[in-house]
């Protein structure tokens, strides 16, 4: 991607993978989200559809349940035994107060007899119904006398009436009510202390039927406790889905039954439920018993399945793209690098170097197209050899050719002014000095030559023995014999160096001797010149 002038440029690469991902992925992507959203819906729908069919089921079993307690809470207005007579009177409906008042009975043995007869009366009720854990009534005799009878499944014994009281609220019985009254579960410590059970009670005040319907006294109270397995064999048969919040109220929102233990015997507060994480709340109501089914549920765990599919869904499809794209780029990268590196060799081309050989990777039209400039970029190099390079070659030899003949020229030509100036100056020794070292330099910047007439070697030598002694006033003596040296080849300056190391190796004073061996004495500046000027030549 490049930026040319303030506009974006995409390459190859970009515009392939873009390609590739927008035609591969976009289409999935919305299908997707457009297919899971609509089951999204409808599973709602389902859910929905299901808790409420759920909560109607129990309300429905909750109803016929407390329909068949509120028959038996009803049979001592039925009860057809009489005391005082030894068969069965069926048109008889007034048995039940007649044994709580103690009519009929032999007065030596009236409590004995009343009480086993109110015992097998609740005893007879309590067979009724293999949930019903103990039953009691408790009412007042003639004289307005408290008394009360109890029965349970382990025997006849009541421990404690203050317990039992307490938990009916019997202290704030309404003796006035002629429906079924119904208590939250609770503890029947009054039966065990040891062993208490789970119970909700059912009761229902009992009145002489003798007076009018407007005016009939109170007896007394039939209580029933009901084992809490009776509601919850009620609930464990409706299938729920999640951790649903169960509540079933009785009047005034008063909780006679919760899977969540702390509300049982709270007043639920049905409208401030489901404000929390918008939670859903469905509930029915009984009309007959004032009975409220509640289910309280929260939506991420009533939906965490459709949940969890629509993420895992999605992680899918984040998968695929990391696939698509990691495939795509691979893929385009194939396709383009050949095209990138071929790019990348073109420019070594403009710059002149022509050494280019791009692989051969494949055998497709990017295979035939590298193979094609591989042949284009070694005929283009042998083009440029053959006349590009051979003239800027020729035009190189001749400048070099200008510049070797300007230098020499012009360095003799600055010697030549330096040593005539020293002449004018009268000072001998600088323009000899300066003339040994310009025939010097022209002996070696002169025309190449391997070898020499050693007599051009000898005299260069003696030039730099000149200079020498010229530092040091004439210390350095240089004697040579032989004949026909002008005969004798030998390679350039092949004495030269060897006399130079001499020097600085083996002549050379180091320290406190440099002064005496350099002497000022003009006698020593004559020795020198007269060494340069009669030893010049053969000796």
């Amino acid at each position: 991607m490049k930026k040319t002038g303030g506009e974006i440029r995409l390459g190859m690469f970009h515009k392939f993978a873009l390609v590739i991902i927008i035609s591969g992925l976009a289409p999935m992507v919305i299908l997707v989200t457009v297919l899971f959203r609509t089951m999204l819906e409808q599973y709602r729908q389902v859910v929905t559809d299901t808790y409420e069919q759920a909560v109607i089921s129990v309300e429905s079993r909750f109803d016929n349940m407390l329909t068949s307690y509120n028959t038996i809470t009803k049979m001592p207005y039925y009860y057809n035994f009489s005391s005082n007579e030894t068969a069965v009177n069926y048109m008889t409906f007034d048995n039940f107060r007649q044994i709580v008042y103690g009519i009929g009975y032999d007065p030596e043995n009236m409590e004995e007899r009343r009480k086993a007869d109110m015992e097998a009366f609740l005893r007879n009720l309590m067979n009724t119904d293999m949930y019903i854990k103990s039953a009691h009534f408790v009412g007042q005799d003639l004289n307005g006398n408290e008394i009360s009878f109890h029965v349970n499944v382990r025997n006849n014994y009541m421990g404690s009436k203050e317990l039992f009281y307490k938990a009916v609220g019997r202290e704030q019985l309404d003796k006035t009510s002629r429906k079924m009254m119904i208590y939250p579960i609770h503890k029947d410590t009054y039966i065990s202390s040891s062993m208490p059970s789970d119970v909700f009670t059912v009761a229902r005040n009992y009145y002489d039927l003798r007076g009018s319907i407007e005016n009939m006294n109170y007896v007394g109270t039939l209580y029933l406790d009901i084992d809490a397995a009776r509601i919850t064999s009620l609930i464990d048969s409706v299938d729920f889905i999640r951790n649903e919040k169960l509540y079933i109220t009785f009047e005034d929102q008063f909780c006679l039954y919760s899977n969540q233990p702390e509300a049982v015997g709270q007043y639920v507060d049905l409208n401030s439920m489901g404000q929390e994480k918008n939670g859903m709340v469905l509930q029915t109501e009984s009309e007959e018993y004032g009975i409220s089914t509640v289910v309280e549920l929260d939506p991420q765990r009533a939906f965490a399945a459709i949940e969890n599919l629509y993420r895992m869904m999605y992680l899918v499809i984040g998968i695929s793209t990391l696939a698509l794209v990691l495939g795509s780029i691979f893929f385009s990268r194939r396709l383009t690098r050949p095209l990138t590196e071929m790019m990348k060799q073109m420019k070594r081309v403009e710059t002149g170097d022509f050494d280019i050989n791009l692989k051969v990777e494949k055998n497709d039209e990017i295979g035939e197209l590298s193979s094609r400039f591989n042949q284009m970029s070694a005929a283009l190099k042998t083009y440029i050899n053959k006349s590009y390079v051979a003239q800027i070659k020729q035009n190189e030899a001749e400048l070099t050719a200008l510049k070797s003949q300007i230098y020499p020229h012009f360095l003799y030509n600055t010697l030549e002014i330096i040593r005539m100036t020293a002449l004018e100056n009268e000072d001998h020794q600088v323009s000899s000095m300066i003339e040994a070292l310009s025939e010097q330099i022209h002996y070696l910047i002169g025309p190449v030559e391997d070898l020499v007439p050693l007599e051009k070697e000898v005299d260069i030598v003696k030039k730099y023995i000149f200079l020498l002694n010229c530092r040091i006033q004439g210390n350095i003596q240089f004697e040579i014999s032989g004949n026909g040296l002008d005969r004798i080849m030998v390679p350039k300056l092949i004495l030269q160096p060897v006399v130079e190391n001499a020097y600085v190796h083996g002549i050379k004073p180091k320290g406190g001797d440099r002064k005496n061996f350099y002497g000022d004495s003009p006698g020593k500046r004559e020795a020198g010149n007269h060494y340069y000027g009669q030893r010049g030549g053969n000796g």
